[in-house]
């Protein structure tokens, strides 16, 4: 059995103030106006908030200050697939910005599986196959919405050229690239080679908005645990980021071509 999540840890923690109080789910949910749902998410490790929330459903279980202490351990940590999907789920606008491969919610099944046979050589192939099922769940999860949201994805021109699965492979996945381009509310963008005064350099970057809650800001690295946080300072700066890196890469229109181009020059 897999060790549970500091946000699990934290859940469990809430759950025994909750009910050591004699409240239910929905009668914390008053006390600190917010959701069932959200409490519910809390208790299951699934879900996140932000502080002043904290601090409101710890006055409400008379935590005495406990649950805030703990927050941000829970906070900090990588969070759950669970509720990365959650969150992609209900974003009205996603912006990703990659330098190391094609962003999952645009990856053919088959370059996902070439990604997860070179990054995980000592899983069994049904253990890769079943990430790679996760994998297009989420896409389907965001792509198949009534109204799905405003994408924006750039890309480092590397990304093009390092053949994971091989020519075929890659001609399938550009050509997606150049598919998703052509939709309307998805914008992509190719960072080139010879363009340096961006701060891209640090790792990934995603940003998620939504209607009915604060932005929130996601990273992710092989020294680090993910860090995802609605934090809105933090959230503040990442954005001023993602905008600089946008401006540094080719316009969208001009970065279909060049996805075409090196398709051409390189796969075809």
């Amino acid at each position: 059995m897999p060790e549970p999540t500091n946000a699990k840890l934290f859940g469990d923690l809430l759950r025994a103030f909750r009910e050591e109080g004699g409240l239910s789910q929905t009668d914390l949910a008053k006390a600190a106006y917010c959701s069932q749902s959200l409490i519910s998410g809390l208790e299951n490790g699934t879900k996140g908030t932000r502080i002043e929330t904290i601090r409101a459903i710890d006055a409400g279980v008379g935590a005495k200050g406990k649950l805030v202490a703990t927050w941000p351990v829970t906070a900090s940590e990588q969070q759950t697939l669970n509720n990365m999907i959650a969150l992609e789920a209900e974003a009205i606008r996603l912006e990703d910005w990659e330098s190391r491969i094609v962003p999952g919610l645009l990856q053919t099944s088959e370059y996902a599986h070439a990604l997860m046979r070179n990054g995980l050589p000592q899983a069994s192939e049904a253990e890769r196959d079943e990430l790679v099922r996760i994998r297009m769940e989420r896409q389907e999860g965001v792509w198949q919405r009534e109204k799905p949201p405003l994408c924006w994805f750039i890309i480092d021109e590397a990304v093009l050229y390092r053949p994971h699965g091989g020519s075929s492979v890659m001609r399938e996945q550009l050509l997606r690239l150049e598919d998703a381009a052509e939709q309307p509310g998805i914008f992509i963008q190719v960072m080139e080679f010879s363009i340096v005064r961006h701060p891209g350099f640090e790792g990934p970057l995603r940003i998620m908005q939504f209607l009915d809650k604060p932005p929130i800001w996601y990273t992710e690295g092989w020294s680090r645990a993910g860090r995802l946080s609605d934090a809105k300072e933090e959230v503040s700066a990442q954005m001023m980021k993602f905008d600089l890196i946008r401006a540094a890469a080719l316009p969208p229109e001009k970065s279909v071509e060049f996805i075409a181009s090196v398709r051409g020059s390189h796969y075809e």
